[in-house]
């Protein structure tokens, strides 16, 4: 198995970042913080499914600042196939392994990602319960500090108890610590079952006594209900003849108050009567006073309807008064509007005779001379003519920059085309025939530079000129406008003259108004005096009329109170006759009724009721005790069925806790030990091989009980054993990088990451290191045989470099590498 290579985008420090690894030993390094470790990181999150958390805390912070996401891919070999395995940083999370085939790779389909897993274990050989991303950060990548860290723990136990989890065997121990709890739960449930079966059994005992007592309850009960049956017929029997005494005495009440009530009616109707007629007197009286004083009262009302018509003239005076002063408001409101109209109007004139004239001053000021006029309309002419003579002197300047490269070619006084003596130029030298033709460019070239510099001074004095002439018809326009307004104005002036004509008119009209209103005001002079007169007439029949009024509805009332009373004498009569009649049946019921035996009925019933209430209470009492005992049968019956079911549970568990004890003592506490004494025996084989070549001494290494490092040498003819805490720093490294090289080896593990192997290690166990890793890498005997694909270490050490396959160097500005 060989990783070929990685693809980082993303992640960490490495925006976009591929390397290409060697079979054998790989060595990355770099400056510090370049991202080293981050391949590892990235090779253990794709191809052993570590959490991104379990390297940074926070999956953000494995992703390049400003990223959304990251991606890896790392490419690698198993035999003859290659395969991609990809997985992403970030949403949506994905995790592919993808096979080569035919220079492409296609993705596996795998319903979930520990499907995934699985294929890859079984790909890189590590099959078993222990998920990839476990063995990765125990065993085949840790850095080297976390995988340290086990062997520096000082508690036995805790000690023991990680590295068996490192080597795998941790789940025996675990089973043998977890059924503790198993075996006491079962023992506790036997303990409280045996508890209830005791108190149970004492309730189960009552059972006999129980049947006996129900026995006997239902045996009275029946004989108390036929005694209450029999009571219960005597009584009905006895309510019966007592009904009918009862409705005897009940309708000699009802005689006894109809009579009663008859009596207190007749005493009522002849007092009704003796009142009636004193109304009647009184109402005949009434009648009496109203003919006497009928005139005085027709005279009273026909002053009060002369003193209503005479108050609806005094309203429409007031009316009038109201309706005159609010015309005096008009008449003096249109006064001051008309004065202040006129004054408006005038002074608008005025401004508008100001403005105008000030408007006509402006105009003439704007006049342009024509000279001035003139010159502005040259200026597109000069313009054209300046822009002739400049393209006049380009002309001029490509001719004579022609000139020049001639006059360099016929230096020699040969042809340029035809490689010959020229013939225009045979009877003179070449300079003179130049010489002429320069200086007939040079002399047109000043005149027409003096023709462009007057053009360009006659260019400025005609653009001032079409400046001015265009600042003048802006002024004009605006001077337009200014009339426009102006002629505006004297429109909204002359409709005022308009409007303050209307308001003279409605003046004028008001005025009117108010002499008519004074006309008619002047017929209500007598209004007053006529009031005084009619009111002194109508207090003189006063009297009269109150004394009609008063007795008016009395009066009124004179026949209804006649027909009442005679209605009254004659319910009178009717009620005598109904008296006798309930009188004489009466005395009639009285003679048919036995008070004395009605009474000893009544007796008789209380105290069978009582007899029967009794009775019915003491059916009800044995019912109850009855179902009572009925039931603390049938639950004592339950308890023996619960007793002999608690027994059965009982026996189970006792079963069960022989099991659990025998699967404890002879099987999970033995096999975690042996397999860590068989894998301690191992490691310690290989490690000491590896730990002799790179510390040089004749020192044994052993991994003790516990997990503990052991050093043992020979002094003074005796053997010395070292543990962990007496030894050195560096001691303590190279034993720690020969047992992990050893326990890679014999879990079968066929790639290893190394993050800085060599640190407090001196420079001979450093470079004894490398060169332990190349024996490995070649399978040396004395070493160990051949057993990894690929190491990959990060490491500053020049040791390694003698010793690798493959150096990798990361470059911190470019984010790149080199090999």
């Amino acid at each position: 198995m060989q990783i070929h290579s990685i693809h980082l985008k993303n992640i960490k420090s490495h925006r976009e970042l591929d390397l290409d690894f060697s079979p054998g030993i790989n060595v990355l390094s770099g400056p510090n913080g370049v991202g080293k470790s981050t391949i590892f990181e990235a090779i253990g999150y794709a191809m052993f499914g570590v959490d991104a958390r379990d390297f940074v805390g926070n999956i953000d912070r494995f992703v390049t600042i400003g990223a959304k996401r990251g991606d890896i891919a790392v490419v690698f070999v198993i035999g003859e196939e290659r395969y991609r395995v990809s997985r992403t940083v970030g949403t949506p999370a994905k995790w592919l392994l993808a096979r080569e085939v035919g220079g492409e790779f296609e993705v596996e389909e795998h319903k979930d990602i520990g499907e995934t897993e699985g294929r890859l274990k079984e790909l890189l050989g590590l099959e078993g319960a222990r998920p990839l991303a476990e063995q990765f950060k125990l065993v085949i990548g840790p850095f080297q500090h976390e995988f340290l860290g086990p062997f520096v723990i000082k508690q036995p136990t805790r000690r023991r108890d990680k590295f068996d989890e490192i080597l795998g065997i941790d789940s025996w121990r675990k089973t043998f610590s977890e059924t503790n709890g198993l075996l006491k739960a079962i023992q506790n449930k036997v303990e409280v079952l045996q508890g209830t079966i005791g108190p149970m059994q004492d309730q189960v005992a009552a059972l006999p006594e129980k049947r006996e007592l129900h026995k006997v309850a239902r045996k009275e009960l029946s004989a108390t209900e036929a005694s209450w049956e029999k009571q219960q017929q005597t009584l009905k029997e006895l309510e019966v003849r007592l009904a009918d005494s009862d409705q005897r005495e009940q309708g000699i009440k009802e005689f006894g108050v109809e009579v009663d009530k008859l009596k207190e009616r007749i005493g009522n109707g002849k007092e009704k009567i003796g009142s009636q007629k004193t109304l009647v007197a009184a109402a005949e009286k009434a009648k009496q006073i109203l003919a006497d004083n009928r005139a005085g009262k027709d005279a009273y009302e026909k002053a009060g309807q002369q003193l209503t018509e005479l108050r609806d003239q005094v309203k429409k005076q007031r009316q009038l008064e109201q309706e005159l002063a609010e015309l005096k408001t008009a008449v003096s409101r249109l006064d001051g509007r008309l004065k202040a109209e006129q004054a408006g109007i005038a002074q608008t004139d005025e401004e508008l005779e100001a403005v105008e004239k000030g408007l006509a001053e402006k105009r003439q000021s704007c006049v342009v001379d024509e000279a001035v006029a003139g010159l502005a309309a040259r200026l597109p002419a000069i313009r054209e003519a300046i822009s002739t003579v400049q393209k006049q002197l380009g002309q001029l300047e490509g001719r004579r920059v022609g000139l020049e490269e001639g006059e360099e070619k016929l230096a020699e006084g040969i042809c340029p085309f035809f490689q010959e003596p020229c013939l225009n130029i045979a009877d003179k030298p070449p300079g003179d025939v130049f010489s002429d033709k320069f200086e007939g460019l040079d002399q047109e070239r000043q005149r027409l530079q003096v023709e462009l510099q007057k053009l360009k001074a006659n260019e400025v004095e005609a653009n001032t000129a079409s400046e001015r002439v265009k600042a003048n018809e802006i002024q004009l326009r605006d001077l337009t406008e200014q009339e426009k307004s102006l002629t505006q104005r004297r429109l909204a002036n002359k409709e005022r003259v308009l409007v303050l004509e209307t308001l003279r008119k409605e003046h004028t009209a008001a005025q009117q108004n108010v002499a008519t209103k004074q006309k008619e005001l002047e017929a209500f002079g007598q209004l007053q005096a006529d009031i005084e007169r009619i009111e002194a007439e109508q207090k003189r029949y006063q009297g009269a009329r109150d004394l009609f009024v008063a007795n008016q509805e009395q009066a009124g009332q004179l026949a209804g109170l006649q027909d009442a009373q005679r209605t009254f004498e004659e319910l009178l009569q009717s009620l005598q006759r109904e008296l006798a009649d309930k009188e004489q049946a009466l005395a009639e019921a009285s003679r048919e009724y036995d008070a004395g035996q009605h009474q000893a009925l009544k007796s008789q019933k209380d105290t069978l009721r009582q007899e029967v209430g009794a009775l019915g209470q003491k059916v009800a009492g044995l019912k109850v005790d009855v179902e009572r005992l009925a039931g603390e049968i049938d639950t004592l019956k339950l308890l023996e069925q619960e007793i002999a079911s608690k027994r059965e549970q009982v026996r189970s568990y006792g079963e069960k806790e022989d099991l659990v004890k025998f699967l404890r003592n002879r099987v999970f506490r033995n096999v975690s030990t042996s397999l860590s004494e068989r894998f301690r025996e191992e490691i310690s084989q290989r490690a000491n091989r590896i730990y002799r070549i790179i510390a040089e001494v004749d020192e044994e290494l052993a991994w003790g009980e516990d997990y503990r490092i052991v050093l043992r040498d020979m002094v003074d003819g005796g053997l010395r054993e070292r543990y962990d805490d007496q030894l050195s720093g560096g001691q303590t490294m190279s034993a720690v990088v020969a047992l992990r090289l050893a326990m890679l080896q014999t879990i079968g593990a066929r790639i290893a990451f190394f993050d800085e192997p060599t640190s407090n290690l001196d420079v001979t166990r450093r470079e004894n290191l490398a060169h332990a890793f190349r024996a490995i890498d070649v399978g040396k005997e004395e070493v160990t045989e051949h057993w990894y694909d690929q190491l990959f270490l990060v490491s500053h050490d020049v040791a390694f470099t003698e010793v690798t396959d493959q150096i990798v160097s990361l470059d911190q500005e470019r984010g790149g590498a080199s090999s």
